[in-house]
């Protein structure tokens, strides 16, 4: 029987793979609005946020005079400094606060990447949102300014020059960025040619497997539209390389085990580094990587949280794996193309569509937020824009604005490309 405290915020299926096991003892720590994951009688404490580090040791201070858990799991991106914390502060094998917060905090991310030779974008800590146009006259204009936390597109801004800069000092922007309770950083403004990602499973240092797969576009570019990618087929040059950078990030932030899901920017100046995570992807990514290579980045993610076995049979690939997320527009869905639709289209071998009639969004718009994923197997690039033309073809999504400031977003998604 193995003791394990699981830390988790929005992981649904990692909550319910712990539970289901016969040889876990688990207890959780969690928030409100995620208590429905889990089964009555589970050993639950549950704090405001897990961003607060010093609830979760309290909370993880309890739990051990019933519990004492000798593993720490940490699947989502607010979890991993909390699990990084609880591991460092209790003596527990795993990623390290140090670590973790490597795998979390861009900031601290990219000057490790930086310093141990690797190409990322010119970025410097924002101490205060006062000093946006400074920083606009030292990176130069447009720049990107985010919050040091968080996954995906969330919180990501491009300040576009100084009178720009000096509106965001004075508008919505600002209250959104003062009620993150997080540091900044800002980004010199690449001009992004093409955007990859790769996503590994690691043990003892080593990268076990890893996979390279293109965005349709970059993500940022995407927002609002679809949003995907298809993976590189392994004798691919350029999957050998981002593979390679994978493997360098990985021992530049010393993770001795876990999954990994990082994000590779193609410019002018080469490839760059852009943010790597600890934790599975998002999106249809996970199955994705499931479909291609048999590969279940979920299962993978337990299993180096809890010092299991990670036996892995991954197949050669010649061909593409495409996860292809349908657009959500901002609105109140009128109607959907259903499931069944899209699965009958040219290589679909899975579709899903969460959104129905009557849900509505309010934005803002972000690469979480999507109606449903598509996966399609395309034997040459060639057929990959073939058979995702097919698909967007297929797929409509109406909806409706309910307010003035919806208007302009509430279109059809085919006329968002």
């Amino acid at each position: 029987m193995k003791n394990v405290l699981l830390i988790n915020s929005g992981r649904k299926a990692v909550a319910r793979a712990l539970q289901e096991r016969d040889d876990i003892r688990l207890s959780v720590i969690s928030m409100p609005g995620y208590l429905d994951w889990y089964d009555a009688g589970t050993d639950l404490e549950v704090v405001d946020t897990i961003e607060n580090l010093n609830l979760v040791r309290q909370a993880a201070l309890r739990i051990r005079e019933r519990n004492p858990f000798d593993h720490v799991v940490a699947p989502s991106e607010w979890s991993v400094p909390a699990g990084g914390f609880v591991r460092s502060y209790f003596g527990i094998p795993g990623p390290s606060f140090d670590v973790a917060n490597a795998f979390s905090n861009k900031f601290v991310m990219k000057q490790k990447v930086a310093a141990a030779g690797l190409p990322v974008a010119t970025f410097r800590r924002v101490n205060a949102v006062g000093q946006l146009v400074a920083v606009g006259d030292e990176l130069g204009w447009p720049y990107v300014l985010k919050s040091a936390f968080g996954g995906g597109s969330e919180n990501v801004f491009v300040v576009r020059d100084a009178a720009h800069a000096r509106s965001i000092m004075d508008g919505e922007v600002l209250a959104r960025l003062g009620d993150l309770d997080s540091p900044m950083l800002a980004e010199e403004f690449v001009d992004i040619e093409t955007e990859f990602h790769c996503d590994g499973v690691v043990v003892d240092g080593t990268a076990v497997f890893a996979a390279a797969s293109r965005y349709f576009a970059p993500v940022l570019d995407s927002l609002g539209g679809v949003i995907g990618s298809y993976t590189l087929p392994d004798d691919d040059p350029e999957g050998r390389l981002i593979r390679d950078l994978h493997d360098r990030v990985v021992a530049a932030l010393g993770l001795p085990d876990g999954v990994t899901h990082l994000e590779i920017l193609k410019s002018a100046r080469g490839y760059l580094v852009g943010e790597v995570a600890c934790r599975t992807a998002g999106g249809g990514i996970p199955l994705q990587l499931e479909h291609q290579y048999g590969v279940d980045t979920t299962d993978a993610l337990i299993a180096t949280s809890i010092g299991d076995p990670v036996d892995l049979d991954v197949p050669a690939r010649s061909d593409h794996m495409i996860q292809y997320m349908l657009p959500r527009p901002v609105g109140t869905v009128t109607a959907i193309s259903t499931a069944a639709e899209l699965r009958a289209a040219p290589g679909v071998e899975y579709a899903e569509i969460t959104t129905k009639v009557g849900d509505h969004l309010a934005g803002p718009l972000d690469s979480s937020i999507y109606a449903g994923i598509v996966l399609i197997r395309a034997a040459t690039e060639a057929q990959v824009s073939e058979r995702c033309a097919e698909v967007a073809r297929r797929y409509r999504i109406e909806v409706a604005a309910t307010s003035a400031g919806e208007a302009d977003l509430a279109v059809p998604a085919e006329a968002r490309g």
